[in-house]
């Protein structure tokens, strides 16, 4: 039976630990208001993420469904019942793929491609301002230096580099 004599965690105050929490924190809070900042435009999360997908693809802007899945990780079926929302409001366009005509590409319109750069330009916006209110403009510099320090070397071990 476990009793209690009311010491601390020995790894509370490990910075693994500190790191990992505040990493969590933070993350949840600033992806919530991104969240709210997204739904504001009249977007759900997975169309922000499709029509962001849809704009970096490089030359045409246009994707398969299934790379638009892979891109946003939502089901096959809820894939399509998005994508059916996005070409009703404008945003996206179906149109037959030349390599294979028993399917169909998806490309951004231009007024999908304009709304979702105002929607990125909000978020960075806020997230500045956000980050600003906290940190000096070199602490955030430092913080994204050692975010991207970290990821780096966490996705070199995930592919075995």
């Amino acid at each position: 039976m476990f009793t209690s004599d009311n010491r601390p965690w020995p790894t509370t105050n490990a910075p693994a630990a500190r790191i990992v929490g505040g990493l969590f924190r933070s993350r949840n809070y600033v992806w919530d208001n991104d969240h709210r900042v997204v739904a504001a435009h009249g977007l759900t999360w997975t169309q922000f993420l499709t029509l962001s997908a849809l704009r970096s693809a490089v030359p045409d802007h246009t994707l398969s469904p299934t790379q638009l899945y892979e891109a946003t990780q939502a089901s096959s079926g809820g894939i399509t019942k998005m994508l059916h929302a996005l070409s009703d409001a404008g945003y996206v366009e179906r149109i037959d793929n030349p390599e294979d005509k028993r399917s169909t590409l998806v490309r951004i319109t231009v007024s999908g491609a304009e709304l979702v750069e105002r929607v990125v330009e909000e978020l960075i916006q806020v997230n500045t301002d956000l980050f600003g209110s906290i940190l000096s403009e070199d602490e955030c510099q430092q913080l994204a230096g050692l975010l991207r320090k970290l990821s780096t070397g966490l996705q070199q071990r995930k592919s075995g580099a």
